[in-house]
């Protein structure tokens, strides 16, 4: 039998340890190829522009969101998550390793594309998963546990990403294979030892193929019967576009606007003596992703804890304030000081929307529609993902080329237009609140 609960279940065990590790893998692609490298492999090594990177990313995004929605139902019905895990895992893996090669700008865009679907696809069942390992009194907190050892693969990926590329001359492609071995050694456990709970149905694939879309449409009808699921969707696909633009365009901007140095910056050196293996400098760009990825990592541990104690709801409306007050604080940061306190607040952010949002999804869907439900959160977050970076590229070109803003200003005004969606997106989750929700208890930290 794949699962036994007692009385007093045991929610922190090997099952647990191996489904937050594929957390810690997926996020090393998430921070060094998205976040940190693709951007100025683009950019600065092949001589693209920012509106070529944003468009591929929501692109890509797009794709899979389709996919989503047409294999959501198929996985609900087979009662099969880890099967698209793994399928989509080593599609990422063996794309961004051959990322490395790509002859040319276009082709290296089709691998990052292919790779950044394998990835986003592979989550959405991946978080369905999280009711193969946890209680129902403990979702938030093992949720937490994946986002928290997520971030902290980040910055395993960054210190090791530091020997592998060539700032200087603006060479980063020998990061792409290292990234992605990094990955599949982080997701194995998963695949390897983490089962599925039995479901109540069990339909061969053609008739799971049958009946995918009317599904979906159902599940969307349902949905809109639900005011809370209706609002809470609407509500993450508005506030997810500030979310996902900070996170592609984080590299450029420290680069670009605060003037942070690619280069040079924290030498690692004297703490080692004679270790050749350390002996290298932390760039400034590198060192605030870090900082900003501890504070993600404390960030998921210690609101996942608070949201179990307060309430979902609560805690994710404290979450996106946090994140609309440093929107406002990165966007009129004039001194690179005032950034550097921006960083450790977007991390919170980061691990707090991620793990209190997948706890209350949990909370309010039916434990048989979970994988539906998730491809819903899914496609708002990938619609975000499209959104988002489409509206900074087309807001960024726009003031640059036709305001004549310099580049500053315009990096500045993007930053603006994302902050009013996260705005709307606020009100629009005010109108989520669940209709039973339980009254505010004491927080025991």
């Amino acid at each position: 039998m794949y699962w036994e609960e007692s009385k007093k279940p045991r929610w922190f065990n090997a099952r647990v340890i191996a489904w937050a590790l594929f957390d810690m893998g997926t996020t090393i692609f998430s921070m060094n190829v998205i976040s940190r490298y693709f951007g100025p492999w683009v950019v600065k090594q092949m001589n693209g522009t920012v509106d070529v990177f944003n468009d591929t990313v929501s692109l890509s995004m797009m794709v899979a969101a389709i996919l989503q929605i047409l294999l959501s139902p198929i996985s609900d019905e087979l009662g099969r998550r880890r099967v698209f895990v793994v399928w989509f895992t080593l599609l990422c893996v063996t794309a961004c390793a051959f990322l490395s090669v790509a002859p040319s700008l276009a082709l290296g865009l089709l691998l990052f594309a292919t790779a950044n679907v394998g990835y986003q696809t592979a989550m959405v069942f991946y978080n369905a998963m999280l009711g193969d390992v946890a209680d129902e009194r403990h979702k938030a907190r093992i949720s937490g546990i994946g986002v928290g050892l997520g971030y902290l693969g980040s910055i395993l990926g960054l210190l090791v990403s530091e020997k592998f590329v060539d700032t200087e001359h603006h060479l980063y492609s020998s990061v792409f294979p290292v990234s992605a071995a990094m990955v599949l050694v982080f997701a194995l456990p998963l695949f390897l030892f983490v089962k599925e709970k039995p479901s109540l149905v069990r339909l061969n694939l053609a008739q799971s193929l049958t009946n995918s879309i009317g599904s979906f449409v159902t599940t969307l009808r349902r949905i809109s019967r639900h005011r809370e699921m209706l609002f809470f969707f609407i509500g993450c696909l508005l506030c997810l576009d500030a979310v996902h633009t900070v996170i592609v365009n984080m590299a450029l901007y420290c680069e670009n606007v605060v003037g942070l140095d690619p280069k040079e910056g924290f030498d690692l050196s004297p703490m080692w003596k004679d270790r050749i293996l350390f002996q290298y400098r932390l760039s400034e760009i590198t060192l605030f992703l870090i900082t900003s990825t501890v504070f993600a990592m404390f960030g998921a541990f210690g609101i996942g804890h608070i949201s179990d104690k307060t309430g979902h709801y609560t805690t994710l409306l404290a979450v996106l304030i946090l994140w609309m007050a440093a929107l406002v604080l990165a966007m009129f940061s004039v001194q690179r000081t005032l950034f550097w306190i921006t960083g450790p607040m977007f991390g919170l952010g980061l691990g707090g929307i991620w793990t209190v949002s997948r706890a209350y999804l949990q909370e309010i869907c039916h434990p048989e529609e979970r994988s539906q439900m998730f491809a819903i959160f899914g496609l708002a977050s990938r619609s975000a993902a499209i959104i988002g970076p489409f509206v900074w590229a087309r807001v960024y070109s726009f003031s640059n080329h036709h305001l004549l803003l310099n580049e500053r200003k315009s990096y500045r005004l993007a930053i603006a237009a994302v902050l009013c969606l996260m705005a709307v997106g606020f009100w629009v989750m005010l109108l989520a609140r669940p209709k039973t929700q339980q009254p505010t208890r004491r927080i025991w930290l």
